[in-house]
Parts: structure tokens; C-alpha cells; sequence
């Protein structure tokens, strides 16, 4: 996938260990709920880290030339930030790096599914020590310590 400008072209390939480095950069192992939930709130900054990493013979020497870059490209494409995520997000998928493969319209109904971005594990749990603490302090009301 080749990003340009008039002053520089950015071919963002995506490769096994630039994915596992996004989901560390990003600090979460589950690189697809990462990716989607980063999407999703339209995270500039994780954008700007997803580039810098998927970009080949390191074309930015650090963080801010991503910001430059991405300020170009917009400003001369057109292209808001949530294109440049869907456009990347295309290309994440047609390589097959998300659990399946999706259609267009699968996509874009997970871009927008936003339980996909619920921690229910953390829900579940929170709402379990919430009821088991309920229940004990009910149980033992009027028992003197």
C-alpha cells in the first residue's frame, strides 16, 4: 500500500513481526482489538505509530516526520483520518491478519461494532466482586467481628 505526496511516498507493507510490534506498541497482545479500538476512537497517535512501523527502509527517522507526513498527505488527498485507517485496515485484511477474512461490508460492520472494543472479561469480573461482595455483607450483617 503506497501513501504520496508531492514530496515523499510512504509504501506501508505489512508483514507478521510489524504486526506483533504494533499490538506491543500499542500494549495489548490482541492485536485485531487493538487495531479496531485505536480505529474506532480515531486515535491519530496510534495512527501515526501503525505507519511509522508498517512503513518499509524506514522512511521516518522519528514520530513527528509521521505527523508532517500525515498533515501533507490529508491536506493534498483529501483523505480524512478515518480513510487513512479504513485504507490500512483493507490492507491488514486482504494479507489475512485478522482472525478471518472479511468482506467489505464484514469490515465495516466490525469497524462499527463497538462491543467488539468491550473488555467483557473485565466486565464480567467486575460485576461478579461487585455481587460477591453484596452478598457476603448481607450474609454477615449483625455478626459482630
Amino acid at each position: 500500500m503506497k501513501l504520496e505526496t508531492k514530496n515523499k511516498s510512504v509504501e506501508l507493507v505489512v508483514k507478521t513481526r510489524k504486526i506483533v510490534d504494533i499490538a506491543n506498541t500499542l500494549k495489548n497482545k490482541k492485536f485485531e482489538e487493538v487495531f479496531f479500538t485505536s480505529m474506532r476512537e480515531c486515535d491519530i497517535e496510534a495512527l501515526t505509530k501503525i505507519i511509522y512501523i508498517l512503513a518499509e527502509d524506514k522512511t521516518f527517522k522519528n514520530s513527528t516526520e509521521v505527523y508532517d507526513f500525515m498533515d501533507d498527505y490529508i491536506a493534498e488527498s483529501g483523505k480524512t483520518f478515518d480513510d487513512i485507517y479504513l485504507d490500512i485496515a483493507t490492507e491488514i485484511n486482504e494479507k489475512g491478519f485478522f482472525r478471518v477474512k472479511m468482506t467489505p461490508e464484514q469490515l465495516m460492520e466490525r469497524v462499527n461494532d463497538i462491543l467488539s472494543s468491550v473488555n467483557l472479561d473485565g466486565v464480567v469480573k467486575d460485576t461478579i466482586e461487585k455481587m460477591a461482595t453484596q452478598v457476603v455483607t448481607e450474609e454477615f450483617k449483625g455478626y459482630k467481628a
